[in-house]
């Protein structure tokens, strides 16, 4: 059997939203815990990468303000966030 890897397919499974909607699921799980553990306003994006042939889906979470830089440089407020800590 030989396996044909179609590069179309797999952008366009990326763009599902099933898929999408799992991967912001998650982003604003992390920016709920990041909010919740001091001051600042954290914010989260989403968006598909340039087709170079993978398109990759991107969910981000960033500091959405100086607050949330400061209390993030100090704390690692968002790397506690992923794993779920506080």
């Amino acid at each position: 059997m030989k396996v044909v890897f179609k590069p179309q397919g797999f952008y366009d499974l990326r763009r599902e939203p099933a898929v999408v909607g799992e991967l912001d699921k998650m982003a604003e799980g992390i920016c709920a815990r990041a909010n919740a553990q001091g001051k600042g306003t954290f914010a989260v994006g989403s968006r598909q990468g340039i087709k170079r042939p993978q398109g990759r889906w991107r969910a981000s979470v960033v500091t959405a303000d100086a607050h949330a830089i400061a209390a993030d440089r100090k704390h690692n407020i968002l790397l506690r966030a992923m794993a779920g800590g506080s």
